[in-house]
């Protein structure tokens, strides 16, 4: 694959990471704002789907593990910590 394609797609990758994070925070943000709370409620609930996804990396991890695939495991952990860290930040904005 040449490397502008290659590069293109990592690109789009990261794009989607980033989507995806936010689209996480936002379900946080809808759910809390459903059950009545405010947005100190609104962040306490986008941490906890964060804390959620941290959980679910070494769940991921120990599977792909399990079934013979250390390669897998190790690109698996690599994006959903890309992830955790987009709605991180994105929690950090809300803040902020």
């Amino acid at each position: 694959m040449p490397e502008d394609k290659s590069d293109e797609l990592r690109g789009e990758i990261i794009a989607l990471e980033t989507a995806l994070a936010a689209a996480f925070g936002e379900i946080a943000v809808l759910r809390a704002t459903m059950q009545g709370e405010g947005a100190a409620g609104a962040l306490a609930a986008m941490e906890e789907m964060a804390k959620q996804l941290e959980a679910s990396v070494l769940r991921g991890v120990v599977g792909a593990e399990e079934a013979g695939r250390p390669q897998a495991a190790a690109g698996f952990e690599r994006r959903m910590e890309l992830i955790v860290h987009a709605l991180r930040n994105a929690i950090a904005f809300r803040a902020g």
